[in-house]
């Protein structure tokens, strides 16, 4: 669901049937047919194709940090600030006034809330919505399941300003990353009480704010309708609602050429990209997106890939380049594999660090003959045991093709692979949070705050606690340098430390990452200030149809 300092500043427009190629770099900061809200049409839909629908609709809980849920969220909660199309932070002045450094030492932000924000129960959004969080979200009170606590771990009190409408943040150390706190912000009807905040909101997010509101959730039809929030203060959307709708991919391209859907994201799958093409008032929008394709190895106790040594030969024998040729290949001609872990290739810290352990199928052969592993047959045994890895991707055309490029990878250096494609609704629960996998394929979506959000990846597990660590790999040292990274002011110095991150992330064999989405959109031509959003929010509030 990330940018160290000011984002690279990105020039330029394309609107053509063909995305700018990887070797003009970010072709586009975004890619939305930019339009005045006085020149679209009051009215229509905007109609979502999603994986799935959530399976929890808190959005800052550990289950519920999902991205159809945090796409929705934009749409009907709160939040301090909003990704920008420069990949920094922007006030999202719909709800705040202002959020100002009010002191250095200690660290001291004053936040001033919209006098008109209000919860679709009635309540005014107040400072206390903002110490409910904090106190939720601290870590003091293991019953909250909360997806981080970083940042929020740090403050020291939340106090009442001059009204109710003010909140006074002090820090105990200070949070470099300040402005990526609440964003979202949820009720404290949700957040004080902890069973409300893990599984109130299982079928329905039952108190909202923002420019559209829920009208009804269909889990038969696998359908969520947002429609206009009568009582929202600030401009009226174009739009009458957004209709997310769960699609599988390999339908999507028929339903855009019918009328059903409005959109679809192109990511790798070359068919989707060809058909967009086909497509009369259809066009293709593209923009550098975070979101980046990875495989996450599974170090957990007991798990074969514990072994360090092993899991490095493993890693070596992944090559993301050639991942990232089938993948990208025909959409993105020259894309190049993503080299960090924590900053993306657009960020201007970005530094390819794969060298530390690069891709070598001859060196990955010889460190698993002096494990042990050797060859029986076309595949690796030791002591009868035969080399044979899980690997988990959701049930996509993409993830499929991924999937089958690592596993043809492993068998040439001796390692059989076991390929289990899940369905996208049981692909999180059923397999990755449970950790039964040995190798599993997705795609992370980083954040303009990346120490803040990253920190849960590398979390040292204890339990079954373990945040966004998946494989449960335990990386020494790099918890603390999140922590240098986040008390950190100087956008330099943390470039530093994300790229030390990096290496020890690249060292450790954490997760590999492979290809950076190609951030290109099949949409309706006349779908206006929607689309290749690139690092900035989606824009619901500003998403109409040109008259």
């Amino acid at each position: 669901m990330v940018i160290v300092a000011a984002a690279l500043a990105l020039t330029g427009c394309s609107s053509s049937s063909q995305p700018a190629s990887a070797a003009e770099g970010a072709a586009a900061a975004q890619d939305i047919n930019p339009h005045d809200i006085s020149e679209l049409q009051d009215g229509g839909d905007l109609r979502i194709p999603v994986d799935a629908l959530p399976t929890n609709y808190n959005p800052i809980q550990i289950n519920g940090a999902r991205l159809v849920t945090w796409q929705l969220a934009e749409a009907i909660f709160p939040s301090v600030h909003l990704d920008g199309a420069d990949g920094g932070h922007e006030l999202n002045t719909a709800f705040f006034d202002s959020a100002a450094l009010t002191s250095e030492n200690p660290q001291v932000i004053t936040y001033r809330i919209n006098d008109d924000a209000v919860w679709s129960n009635g309540r005014p959004l107040t400072w206390e919505d903002l110490a409910s969080q904090v106190a939720a979200l601290s870590g003091d009170d293991e019953a909250f399941e909360g997806y981080s606590t970083v940042g929020y771990s740090d403050v020291a009190s939340v106090e009442r300003g001059d009204s109710d409408k003010e909140a006074v943040l002090t820090f105990d150390n200070t949070f470099a990353e300040w402005e990526g706190l609440f964003n979202l912000l949820l009720p404290m009807e949700l957040t004080s009480d902890a069973e409300a905040f893990n599984s109130g909101w299982m079928n329905e997010p039952e108190i909202t704010s923002g420019p559209f509101k829920v009208q009804s959730i269909d889990e038969t039809a696998k359908a969520i309708v947002l429609d206009r929030n009568p009582d929202w203060w600030a401009d009226t959307p174009p739009l009458d609602r957004v209709i997310f709708r769960v699609l599988d991919p390999s339908a999507r391209a028929d339903e855009l050429a019918n009328g059903g859907i409005d959109i679809y994201p192109i990511g790798g799958n070359v068919d989707l990209f060809e058909r967009a093409q086909t497509m009369s008032g259809v066009e293709i929008r593209t923009a550098p997106e975070r979101r980046a394709g990875q495989l996450t190895l599974n170090g957990s106790e007991g798990a074969i890939l514990s072994d360090l040594e092993l899991r490095q030969a493993i890693a070596q024998a992944i090559d993301p380049q050639g991942v990232t040729d089938v993948v990208l290949g025909t959409i993105a001609p020259g894309a190049q594999a993503v080299g960090n872990h924590i900053l993306p290739p657009t960020d201007p810290g970005y530094e390819d660090n794969s060298d530390v352990l690069p891709y070598d199928a001859d060196a990955a052969r010889a460190n698993l003959e002096e494990l042990g592993w050797e060859f029986d047959g076309n595949v690796r045994t030791k002591e009868g045991e035969r080399l044979t890895l899980r690997l988990i991707a959701q049930s996509t055309p993409v993830f499929d093709t991924v999937a089958g490029v690592i596993r043809n990878q492993l068998n040439d250096v001796g390692v059989d692979v076991d390929v289990v494609s899940v369905p996208s609704d049981q692909f999180y629960d059923g397999y990755l949070l449970p950790g039964a996998f040995d190798l599993a394929v997705f795609e992370w979506t980083k954040s303009a705050s990346p120490f803040a959000h990253d920190r849960p990846v590398f979390q040292t597990p204890e339990g079954d606690t373990f945040g966004s660590n998946f494989g449960r790999v335990v990386v020494p040292g790099i918890e603390d340098l999140y922590d240098e990274g986040l008390a950190e002011l100087d956008a330099d110095r943390r470039n530093e430390i994300a790229n030390e991150i990096d290496r020890l992330a690249w060292e450790y064999a954490h997760h590999i990452p492979l290809y950076a989405e190609s951030g290109a959109y099949a949409v309706r031509e006349n779908l206006a200030n929607y689309g290749a959003r690139g690092l900035a929010h989606y824009g619901f509030a500003k998403a109409g149809w040109v008259q």
